[in-house]
């Protein structure tokens, strides 16, 4: 042993030249990320990055020390004295080899957690510069993820430096290699999207949601990481032990009492790894998703607590129908059985597949993740991808290295609808806005991936079409095949650019269109956005505040992350919590001042919405009709301009002032929620003005999920049919005669509406509903 003055080994260690140059590379790595949007701040993203820095180039510090131990150590690795009697008692001088092990892990491991330091300092200074909206969120994922790594890659390298000797370096890389490649596994081969990994955490999975990893989660996750640090540990001490002769008596005795908690932590958690919500197999999600109903090739797999089986029957209708129409228009013969899995709310989703608001495909395992809620606006999208994948390259089955937008690209273009005008009409609109996306960042992986979503999807969808059209079908499926647009299409970015650009010149443009462009795409992208993930736990937190009937609360939650970050997100829920606490001249006044911000007002336009109905609450029918009249003209996409247009004929219908009353009380929750209206209230409304076209519109809409009430809806109807009527109480008449299997009576309508001067995007959805009511007879025929 060394004789002097001591100072913490670990300090020793960090004077080491390996440790000085590996804290020049993380104080490189930290000023980089102080660049680079998303990555600028302590947050999830920083301790990936580091997590994974940790794992690579940070083991270089105990993989350099395996030698230089001795040297610095006061406890030594050289032989252990021989067990004595008073030895085996605990009596000698000599540690025994468990110590000796834990205490070269612990020096070693409190060496790499205090260099990181050096990055962490520098992000956190950062926030003087760029917003960090929770140092402490941020903290917590550094010391769970890269911290945590620290300690777990010290304990491989001293496992395998005890195992192999000289050949510890390249087995800890070679290790290192198959641990980084199971999360890739674990995605390709289990329903998840997201994956738990001992070298970096937590991985969220490739979607668009924003949200943070759960942190209990990711604590129980780490927990486990701890379980196996000390199991092999306790491995270490026995390889140490048996080298030196002295596993026998007391040493053996305490080597087996410190091995089997570890073991049965790390056995505790594999086993209940799918409780405690790690991995996610196929097994439990068919267990919790119950029931399934098969339709030729078609399997749909659901919750039969929240859906019947004629609800599935009908999505698997859907499936089939829309199945046929993709493999039509991409020249694909299809056999194989696709799998559709409905979720039946967004906790489950976010819990069972790691997403809570993108619905997504498996080409290469042709199976599909649906919402319940929302499955019938996504499946032709997504069976798009499972029917590209047997053409598509990859294991995956789908080009994501050079053109991972031409994969989105294809899906949208043969899905062909978006909110209220076609792709080329947006893409025009955006255009003349100059916010339209170069060809080449639309398509390119790394243009694609960091452009904004809404913006990405919509162009790359209509510069796939119009090569199809140009080039046809084949040329495109070759670019997907060969993952490559360029070299297929004989021409470069450049060029396509330039072509795109003149046709988008001639497409009719659905006007006005520069707020409805500017609401939906002129949004930060992920990598852009101020504090993304915190805002959306924040935000969250809020919503469940209001569907738990508590505004109160909820107006608080989300006025503190309106100050944390300006966000829409924040800003209408201020606007609906106000509104549901019945403050009308509130909301008036906050919407005001909102509109009045030139540099949010686009992204907020469909407050107007609510200013109406606060105005129509409190009497003032005259500025209720000017704001829900400005909206209803602007057409933006999304469900705020059809419900604007709702409100605004029960509105001028005047006098009797109970279907306003209802109508205004849907936006104190879920105006999309059709199920939130209150049937016996409607039906009360309808015997006394059964004439009455707008009172039998919401009572069409309210009454869509049991056969009674269709039959009582499509008998009110009837009543008015031949009165002068909106194009969507005819397509809501459409909707009830498909449901209940008329599909004749359906295609008359269609006829009628097809005859009318319609709008692009409307005369596609009565060119799709009219297929799909001849393809259901042609069904039935046969």
């Amino acid at each position: 042993m060394s004789t002097g003055k001591k100072y913490p080994l670990f300090l020793r260690i960090l004077l080491r030249p390996s440790a000085l140059a590996l804290a020049a590379l993380y104080a490189a790595a930290g000023l980089g990320c102080a660049f680079v949007p998303l990555l600028h701040t302590l947050g999830y993203e920083s301790a990936l990055v580091f997590g994974l820095l940790a794992a690579w180039i940070g083991a270089l510090l105990p993989l350099s020390m395996r030698h230089a131990f001795q040297r610095l150590s006061r406890f030594g690795t050289g032989p252990l004295p021989a067990a004595t009697a008073e030895n085996e008692n605990g009596r000698g001088k000599a540690p025994g080899p468990l110590r000796v092990t834990a205490a070269r892990w612990l020096h070693l491991t409190l060496a790499g957690m205090t260099l990181l330091l050096l990055p962490a300092t520098i992000l956190t200074a950062n926030a003087l510069l760029v917003r960090n909206c929770s140092m402490f969120d941020g903290a917590l994922f550094w010391l769970l993820i890269p911290m945590a790594t620290v300690g777990f890659s010290t304990a491989v390298v001293l496992f395998l430096d005890a195992l192999l000797g000289r050949r510890a370096v390249w087995a800890y890389y070679a290790v290192l290699l198959l641990l980084l490649f199971q999360p890739f596994v674990q995605i390709y081969t289990l329903p998840q999207l997201y994956a738990y990994n001992h070298v970096f955490g937590m991985f969220l999975g490739l979607s668009w949601d924003q949200s943070q990893p759960p942190f209990l989660t990711l604590l129980l996750y780490r927990l486990s990481t701890a379980s196996y640090v000390a199991l092999l540990l306790t491995v270490i001490a026995v390889l140490e032990a048996r080298r030196k002769g002295v596993l026998f008596g007391m040493h053996r005795r305490r080597m087996l009492l410190a091995f089997l908690p570890p073991l049965a932590a790390v056995l505790l958690f594999h086993f209940f790894s799918t409780q405690l919500g790690f991995t996610n197999s196929y097994a439990h999600l068919q267990r919790v998703l119950n029931a399934e109903y098969r339709l030729d090739n078609i399997r749909v797999v659901y919750d039969g607590a929240t859906m019947d089986s004629s609800a599935a029957r009908r999505i698997a209708e859907e499936h089939l129908f829309q199945l046929e129409r993709v493999c039509a228009e991409l020249g694909v013969d299809w056999k194989r059985e696709i799998t559709s899995y409905i979720y039946p709310d967004r906790a489950s989703k976010r819990r069972l597949l790691g997403t809570e608001s993108s619905d997504l495909a498996r080409p290469w395992r042709a199976e599909v993740h649906l919402s319940a809620d929302s499955w019938a606006e996504t499946v032709k999208h997504e069976l798009v991808h499972v029917v590209a994948g047997s053409f598509g390259p990859y294991l995956n089955r789908a080009p994501f290295i050079r053109v991972l937008g031409l994969t989105e690209g294809l899906a949208m273009a043969v899905e062909w609808s978006w909110g209220n005008r076609t792709l080329h009409a947006f893409s025009a609109g955006m255009l003349a806005q100059g916010v339209l996306p170069h060809a080449r960042t639309c398509m390119g992986t790394v243009g694609f991936a960091t452009n904004s979503s809404s913006s990405g999807y919509v162009a790359s969808g209509s510069l796939t079409r119009w090569l199809m059209d140009s080039l046809g079908v084949a040329a495109i499926r070759r670019a997907y095949a060969a993952d490559n647009l360029e070299s297929t299409t004989g021409m470069n970015y450049e060029e396509i650019n330039r072509r795109w650009r003149i046709f988008l010149g001639s497409v009719r443009r659905d006007l006005p269109d520069s707020l409805a462009v500017a609401y939906a795409f002129r949004r930060p992208s992920l990598f852009s956005a101020v504090c993304p993930r915190v805002l959306t736990e924040r935000n969250r937190s809020a919503a469940e505040a209001m569907a738990a009937g508590k505004p109160r609360r909820a107006l608080v939650l989300y006025r503190a992350a309106e100050a944390l970050a300006p966000n829409a997100r924040s800003a209408f829920g201020i606007v609906g919590a106000l509104y549901a606490l019945e403050r009308w001249d509130s909301v008036a006044v906050v919407t005001s001042q909102y509109l009045d911000d030139t540099t949010r007002a686009f992204s907020l336009f469909p407050m107007k919405l609510w200013e109406g109905a606060a105005a129509w609450r409190r009497g003032d029918s005259a500025v209720a009709d000017r704001a829900l009249t400005r909206l209803v003209e602007e057409n933006l996409p999304g469900w705020p301009t059809p419900f604007a247009a709702r409100m605004r004929r029960a509105l001028r219908r005047g006098g009797r002032d109970a279907l306003g009353v209802l109508l205004t009380g849907l936006l104190k929750a879920d105006a999309r929620d059709q199920d939130s209206l209150r049937r016996t209230q409607l039906t009360a409304l309808l015997g006394k003005f059964p004439r009455d076209a707008v009172v039998v519109e919401e009572y069409m809409r309210a009454a869509t999920d049991d056969s009674s009430g269709r039959a009582e809806a499509l008998r009110a109807w009837r009543e008015i049919e031949s009165q002068p009527a909106n194009d969507a109480v005819r397509m809501l008449a459409v909707r009830l005669y498909y449901a209940d299997r008329q599909w004749e009576e359906a295609q008359r309508l269609l006829r009628h509406l097809w005859n009318e001067a319609l709008g692009d995007a409307a005369r596609n959805e009565v060119a799709e509903w009219l297929a799909r009511c001849a393809w259901q007879l042609r069904r039935t025929r046969q």
